[in-house]
This record gives C-alpha cells, structure tokens and sequence, in this order.
C-alpha cells in the first residue's frame, strides 16, 4: 500500500536526498582520509618501519569493509524497509550510522585500526540508504517519472564527492587551527548526520504502509543468488562486473598512486579527489543525456569503457603534477558515462517483467565489486603502486572489447 501524493513527490523525497548526500560526504572522506593516514610513515596509525607494501595491503582491506558492508545490508535493509516502512528503517540506520562516525573519530584519535575497520564495516551495513531512497522513489512516482529521481540520487552522490573531500581536506589542516587532525571531518560528518536524522524524524512522512510483504532478510539474499543465475543475463552481469571493479578500483588506486609518487598530504590529496567529481557531477547533469541522443547505448558503452581504461593507464606517465588535472579529468568524465550506460545496456535486455530484480542484482553486483575493488588495488599496489590503475585500466578495455563481442 502506497501513501503517496505524486503531485509534490520532490518535497516529500528531498530529506532522502540529504541522506544519501551526506552519506557519501562520510565515505568520500574516509578514502580522502585514509590513503595518507596509512601510506606516509609520519602517522601513528601503523609503526613508522612498515613497509610501503603493508601500508597499501591494509588501505585496501580497510577500504573495502564500508562498501562489503553495503553489499550486506542493501538487501536485508531494503527487505525490512519493505516490511515494517520506509521511515523507520531510515531512522534506526541513521542512528547506527551516526553512532559509528563517533568511533571512527575515536579510533582514529586513539590509532586503533582494530575499531577503525569494525566501525566502517558497520557504518557500511547501516548506510545503505539508496535503497531505502529507491523504495520511497518508487512509492511516490509513477514509472514514467522515476528516471528522472534516481538521477537525483547520483547527482547528490557526485556533490558529496566534490564537497566531501574539499571540507574534509581543510579541516585535517592544523595550520588553519592548531586542533585539526585526521579525526575533525568525521566529528563534523557526526554533528551533521545527527542534524540530519532530526530533520528526517519531523519532515520525513512514511511512504508506505507497514506490510508483511517484504519477506525475510535470509529469503532477499537467497532470492539474489538464484536470479544471478539466468543464463540469459549472465553475461551482462558479468561485463559489468568487470566494468565496475575497475571504474571503483580507480577510484581506490589513484590517491595510493599520488600519495606514494608525490607525498601528498590529506589537503593536497583532497582537491584531487574533489576534482575528478567535478566531471562527474557535469556528466549526470548534462554529457550523458547529450550523447545518449546520439549513440547507441552499445556504442556509448564501448567507447567510454575504453577510453576510462587508456585514460587511468595514462594518469602514472606525467613527471610533474600539473597534467593531472585534464588527466583525472578526463578519466572522471569517462567513467561517470560508462557507469550509467552499464546500468542501461542491461535494462534494455531484461524482459519488462523482470527489471526490478534485475536492476537490484545488478546494484549488488556493483557495490560487491566496489568492495573487492579495494582489496585488489591494496594487494596490486604492494607489488608496485603503479601496477592498479595499470591492471584495472587493462581491465576496462577488456570490458569494452567483451561488450563488443558479446553483448
């Protein structure tokens, strides 16, 4: 049962959009955060002799567990909201989620890694609320319109990557006040998240009622196994895959590739990360709309694949710093219309019957590739800090090549 009022979807909706906004203002901050944290041997969270190898390997396994937790709690979170309303379930994981910024400041205040990685997994687990966002999208707006507020989502998603790493850059800064530290951003993420969780408990209403059919959270899981298997799709759940292992691997190997080749520190490094969002967010906004009118989305798929894989391969030949920016440019324009047009080229072959399971598997294909992504760029980069973006940018044209030939 729906409680929806589609005249005014956006006003009802928009309190959903600041969750997921500030969701990834945290996330984004903790691969801003943590790459200089653990790479440079002047910080006390690993013993100043380890070894640049061990450095990476532990980035890798840490920055894996947030996006692991979200592969987790996605459908368990989105089979309860189902089953007992949206608004509940919004408040206790943002209350969970907040919790966990706490221990986050804490462990890194006290260089605990131990804590540091229980508290991102279950930040992760707690955080996965563009489900929660699909599933209120999806009570309050006809098919027809939906498109157009799942973009609002991803457009909130970019902004977080762009206003996420800039803030949290500053605020790391103890030239600025003396009292800085790595720990400050995720003081902040926490006084702001709990102002966020307020605003939901008084302006977020319930967009569907309490029913009892969500199914259980072990029946979702199970569910998502068994649908993987349709031998139709497999293989564009296979392309994408791979697409996104490297696009999110990117995202996880340049920072250890910049931190390591140029000694950034956290400032530095965040006006890298906020800049690749800056075509990103100009791709949602405008660039895939343009060329979706006038390619085919097989074409498009192809040729963004491919490019994002030159371009990261391309991102370790400069000397200097100064050709990084139309560089991470560039690459951060091309992944953000591969992305999309991973999702599209899928929909367009699944039966109408079946896109909701089927965008759903693909949505845990994406966040589980996204934590692998981590793992195998920390393990990479301890062989040779180049060797990630080298592999993973190998591993975006051999996508591109697949959807070719496959697909």
């Amino acid at each position: 049962m729906s409680l929806a009022e589609p005249r005014q979807p956006l006003g009802r909706l928009l309190p959903l959009y600041v969750v997921v906004f500030m969701g990834f203002v945290g996330y984004s901050l903790m691969i801003t955060v943590f790459t200089p944290m653990l790479l440079r041997g002047d910080r006390a969270m690993l013993p100043p002799g380890s070894s640049t190898s061990l450095r990476t390997i532990i980035l890798g396994v840490l920055l894996c567990l947030y996006p692991l937790g979200q592969l987790i709690g996605s459908p368990i979170l989105g089979s309860l909201s189902d089953r007992f309303g949206r608004r509940p379930i919004l408040l206790v994981s943002l209350t969970v989620t907040t919790a966990c910024y706490v221990l986050i400041s804490l462990a890194i205040t006290a260089n605990n890694l131990a804590l540091l990685g229980i508290a991102s997994l279950v930040a992760g687990f707690a955080e996965a609320n563009i489900v929660t966002a699909q599933s209120a999208i999806s009570d309050l707006v006809p098919p027809a319109q939906r498109n157009r507020y799942f973009g609002y989502i991803y457009m909130a998603v970019s902004l977080a990557y762009i206003v996420g790493p800039l803030g949290g850059g500053k605020l790391t800064d103890p030239h600025l006040l003396a009292w800085f530290s790595d720990a400050t951003p995720f003081w902040a993420v926490f006084v702001l998240l709990a102002l966020t969780t307020l605003a939901v408990l008084r302006r977020f209403r319930e967009t569907k009622a309490p029913g009892r059919d969500g199914g259980q959270p072990r029946e979702s899981l199970a569910s998502l196994i068994k649908d993987f298997a349709d031998p139709r799709l497999r293989r564009f759940y296979l392309v994408n895959f791979l697409l996104y292992l490297a696009i999110f691997g990117f995202f996880r190997s340049y920072p250890m590739y910049l931190v390591d080749e140029f000694r950034l520190d956290v400032s530095a490094m965040s006006e890298y990360v906020a800049w690749v969002g800056v075509p990103i967010v100009l791709a949602n906004f405008w660039l895939t709309g343009f060329l979706s009118s006038r390619f085919a989305i097989k074409t498009l798929t192809i040729s963004s694949a491919a490019l994002t894989g030159v371009f990261m391969i391309t991102v370790i030949l400069p000397q200097g710093q100064a050709p990084l920016w139309p560089l991470l440019f560039l690459t951060g324009a091309a992944l953000a219309v591969c992305l999309p047009s991973c999702a599209t080229l899928l929909s367009t072959a699944a039966h109408p019957a079946s896109q909701g399971r089927a965008m759903g598997i693909n949505q845990a294909i994406q966040v589980g590739a996204e934590a692998l992504s981590g793992l195998a760029a920390g393990l990479l980069a301890a062989l040779i800090v180049k060797l990630p973006l080298i592999a993973l940018g190998g591993i975006s044209i051999l996508g591109a090549i697949l959807v070719a030939i496959l697909l």
